[in-house]
């Protein structure tokens, strides 16, 4: 089995999705400490104006808290923002109307208890669902794993019997000095680069690294085969 691990993001970039498509499983690390500058709760459009980040603002509380805990603050005001924003940037993108009510309506049932965990995650659910990536998904916290950092997904691919770990390859520099324990659990370390391909855009220039929102809207039913023509590996 084939595993990769990764926090949950909002509305991730393709390269996200290469990922998950490639494994058999892939776990949501929720479990561990959320980080208010993360791209869990923003990411980056592309607008009328050019590239335009949307952050999702976050209940303030202690400085540690885990991803699984972390609320929206009113998330009534945040829904009708983000479709507000969306309809006006993407209105005229060619899927558009293929995929927007469906979008506000996996956004309403995801706010129900404010977790920005389960918006995060039902949106990765929907977008794979409009891909047809069919890879299973779980979160870290359902496992009761009290381990962390290497340990903990070593320990995760342990639970699963995986013998391969599928991660990017920006991992490298703080795994490079704990590959010799994926070797002593006989997991063989997989490194994900991706050459990011170009795309239909309402862009003058194309721009990279924007949320995966971008292609689906762009380019509907043929994003799946953009993202897979990306895919290298070191």
């Amino acid at each position: 089995m084939k595993v990769a691990i990764s926090q949950p993001t909002f509305f991730p970039w393709i390269g996200y999705f290469d990922i998950i498509d490639q494994v058999n499983l892939f776990v949501i690390l929720d479990d561990v400490n959320f980080d208010y500058q993360s791209w869990q709760h923003r990411n980056n459009f592309i607008t009328a104006v050019g590239l335009k980040k949307f952050s999702i603002q976050v209940v303030s509380g202690k400085k540690r808290n885990i991803i699984k805990n972390i609320k929206i603050h009113d998330n009534i005001f945040f829904q009708k923002k983000f479709e507000k924003f969306i309809y006006f940037n993407y209105k005229n993108s060619k899927y558009f109307e293929n995929y927007f009510e469906e979008l506000k309506k996996v956004i309403k049932k995801s706010l129900k208890d404010s977790s920005l965990l389960e918006l995060n995650f039902n949106l990765i659910c929907w977008i794979n669902k409009i891909l047809g990536v069919k890879t299973n998904i779980k979160k870290s916290s359902e496992l009761n794993l009290n381990s962390k950092k290497v340990e903990k997904i070593i320990d995760i691919c342990n639970f699963f019997d995986a013998r391969e770990y599928l991660t990017t390859i920006g991992a490298k520099e703080y795994l490079y000095p704990k590959e010799y324990l994926f070797k002593n659990h006989n997991i063989k370390l997989i490194y994900h680069e991706y050459n990011h391909p170009k795309y239909n855009q309402n862009s003058k220039k194309f721009i990279k690294y924007v949320s995966i929102i971008d292609l689906i809207f762009n380019e509907g039913k043929n994003s799946l085969e953009i993202i897979k023509s990306g895919r290298k590996f070191t």
